[in-house]
């Protein structure tokens, strides 16, 4: 059983213009589709999807890592089509603070759609799982992503040297943190 009381799924979160979800079996194409682009995965911390078993994995471990209570991922659903995920990962409830992830299709980026799906999770984050602190981490190179979290208020904390080796290269990763009553006064003003 799940330990934040969340049911046997993620509960579906609405934004502007999309949804957040849970991933099923039937997300399968679409999760290989993304997580097989190395443009999408290039910055990423995940390993690259090269078939249909490597999505079907990856959803499997999505759904235990829920029924844990260490991995919740949902699907960013626009006009009906899967067109990327956001993630809380590495939940910590006793010291009240998890990992932030995303991931977004080429084809609806853009469009300002993973603001507005990373803005309802931390909402839901810090509102409902009660958490203090939010961290985020990027490739430097990787100024859209960095964009997106300054937009929604994380500071830049410091660079983790070399932290990641992705594709054949080792990368540095920036590390944002974002606190509850920061998200707060932001959403207040």
């Amino acid at each position: 059983m799940n330990p934040d009381k969340l049911g046997d799924q993620l509960p579906r979160l609405q934004g502007e213009g999309l949804s957040l979800r849970w991933l099923t079996r039937d997300d399968v194409p679409p999760l290989m589709a993304i997580f097989s682009d190395e443009e999408v995965v290039r910055f990423m911390s995940v390993s690259l999807q090269r078939s249909e078993a490597d999505a079907l994995s990856f959803l499997a471990e999505i759904h235990r890592g829920f029924v844990e209570g260490t991995l919740y991922q949902w699907g960013v659903e626009v006009e009906g089509a899967l067109a990327g995920t956001c993630t809380l990962s590495g939940i910590d409830r006793r010291h009240r603070r998890a990992e932030l992830g995303f991931a977004l299709a080429p084809a609806f980026r853009g469009r300002g759609l993973m603001g507005r799906a990373l803005s309802v999770l931390l909402d839901f984050a810090f509102e409902r799982l009660d958490l203090h602190r939010i961290e985020a981490d990027s490739d430097p190179r990787n100024s859209a992503s960095i964009r997106v979290l300054e937009r929604l208020g994380f500071q830049r904390e410091g660079t983790l040297r070399e932290r990641y080796f992705q594709l054949g290269e080792v990368q540095d990763a920036v590390l944002f943190g974002l606190l509850r009553r920061e998200r707060r006064a932001a959403r207040s003003t």
